[in-house]
């Protein structure tokens, strides 16, 4: 039988009853019951908030950081320095000219 997602001690007796006839010691049954009740619990209060973050500040700190650093980042234009791979790519590519001009 499945468990129930509610924070009444109905459903919480009820998930305990339902792990141990699944074979569960008790104290695992009372684990998992508490987890349900405390999901439906969480379940409940994130419905009723604006933000899904703890705090005014939380959202704003979290917004901040995806203008300046997420989103920014595939905006952002490319460095103009080389790295020494394109270095010495551009200098074995400039060796082979080289070589070809006769």
């Amino acid at each position: 039988m499945p468990l129930m997602k509610s924070k009444s001690k109905e459903a919480f007796s009820h998930n305990v009853k339902t792990e141990m006839a699944a074979g569960r010691p008790l104290k695992q049954s009372l684990a998992i019951a508490y987890a349900e009740k405390h999901s439906a619990e969480h379940k409940k209060t994130a419905e009723h908030t604006e933000h899904p973050h703890h705090s005014r500040h939380s959202a704003e700190r979290s917004e901040h950081y995806h203008q300046h650093t997420v989103d920014a980042s595939l905006v952002r234009p490319s460095s103009t320095k080389m790295t020494r791979a394109e270095h010495q790519l551009n200098n074995m590519e400039d060796e082979t000219e080289k070589g070809h001009k006769l």
